[in-house]
């Protein structure tokens, strides 16, 4: 099967537009992976570690994205454009850090695009948009050299006038608290040393205060006393999938998204504030192999417009169940915010942006329900 072209909706979702300035009540953020690149080995190829696995999108061509297949200045240009249409605030962009001589280094420049085509988007007063430094084990900044690269990076950022704030203050994320702590020695001292230099530095900048959060899985309580609630000003939950059985066929969604819904009612007592997440979907069976993690091979099938508009609903009504969600604001109270997984990871399945096969559908139903 010849692939349909990536730009088959573009003209449909790229007409310029001029974003209303009424602030919404809830802010709607959707974390963002910049994995997609045309050169091989890449993510359409497999997991993308190997230049000989086959392009899987003839075999999931409703996954193709309308808005371009390629992490490219001229496709992000496209997606603010269309996020910005539907009522979503803001992206959360990961962001890598390449340790000298890792085995990622060569592919960190890559991953990194997201936020750079960000930053030069002629688009970007559309939009908002945060950095959430992807600290997995492979990608940990550990020295203090390394720990100042990345803060010259963040502070760039940062300067944006599009950088999310919230109370005036930027909005940071470490995407996972459990390996901050790890990769610097289990040593509360100097966790705190480091995330006190990010804000010395943005404060010297004239940027002003932070919210810096870090990242825990739904299922992770937050109590007075423990390491997070001491270091981080949130915490928010990128993705999270249910322990249900490994097997070929898929799972309901349902399961998937009462994983969030009950998250949310548990994280209402943490010590400190939780950001809440929704699932656009977790199906990573274009990058399943017989070694894969266990949670590469488990399934749950696609949301329905129904579902996805009761999600949808369910969070926006939680919010007033549980005031306590979302992000502090000066005057104690919260700023209701949450994030959807994800706007483009095609390949395990967490997807917003349109798409051959959906259209702009989970977009559409976000602007409906806002």
């Amino acid at each position: 099967m010849k692939i349909a072209s990536c730009l088959l909706l573009f003209t449909v979702l790229h007409a310029p537009l001029v974003r209303a300035e009424r602030p919404h009540d809830t802010l709607v953020g959707i974390n963002y992976f910049a994995g997609w690149w045309e050169e091989l080995p890449n993510k359409w190829h497999g997991h993308g570690w190997t230049a000989q696995e086959p392009d899987w999108r003839p075999q999931h061509p409703e996954r193709v994205p309308v808005l371009g297949c390629y992490n490219d200045q001229a496709t992000m240009d496209r997606e603010i454009a269309a996020a910005a249409e539907h009522g979503v605030d803001f992206f959360s962009i990961l962001w890598y850090f390449a340790p000298a001589n890792g085995k990622h280094a060569a592919d960190i420049p890559r991953l990194n695009r997201g936020l750079e085509n960000f930053l030069r988007s002629t688009n970007a007063p559309q939009l908002k948009f945060m950095v959430e430094y992807c600290n997995h084990a492979d990608f940990s900044a550990v020295t203090d050299a390394e720990w100042a690269a990345c803060l010259q990076v963040w502070l760039t950022a940062l300067r944006h006038p599009s950088h999310l704030r919230v109370g005036n203050r930027l909005v940071f994320k470490l995407h996972d608290a459990h390996q901050f702590w790890m990769k610097n020695g289990q040593d509360p001292a100097r966790c705190r040393a480091r995330l006190e230099q990010l804000r010395k530095a943005v404060r010297e900048a004239g940027l002003g205060e932070m919210l810096i959060g870090g990242g825990v899985m739904s299922r992770t309580d937050v109590k007075a006393g423990q390491h997070i609630a001491q270091l981080f000003d949130f915490t928010a939950t990128y993705m999270s999938i249910p322990s249900v059985e490994v097997r070929e066929q898929e799972h309901p969604y349902t399961l998937l998204a009462a994983e969030a819904r009950e998250a949310r009612a548990q994280h209402a007592a943490d010590a400190i504030p939780w950001v809440p997440y929704l699932a656009a979907g977790w199906n990573p069976r274009p990058w399943t192999h017989p070694g894969a993690d266990p949670n590469h091979r488990r399934f749950f099938t696609f949301p329905t417009r129904a579902e996805w508009i009761s999600e949808l609903r369910q969070l926006r009504d939680d919010f007033h169940r549980y005031p306590t969600l979302g992000l502090p604001l000066p005057n104690g109270k919260r700023q209701k915010i949450f994030t959807i997984y994800a706007w483009n990871e095609f390949g395990e399945g967490g997807i917003m942006a349109p798409t051959q096969g959906e259209g702009t559908m989970k977009l559409d139903c976000l602007k409906a329900v806002r």
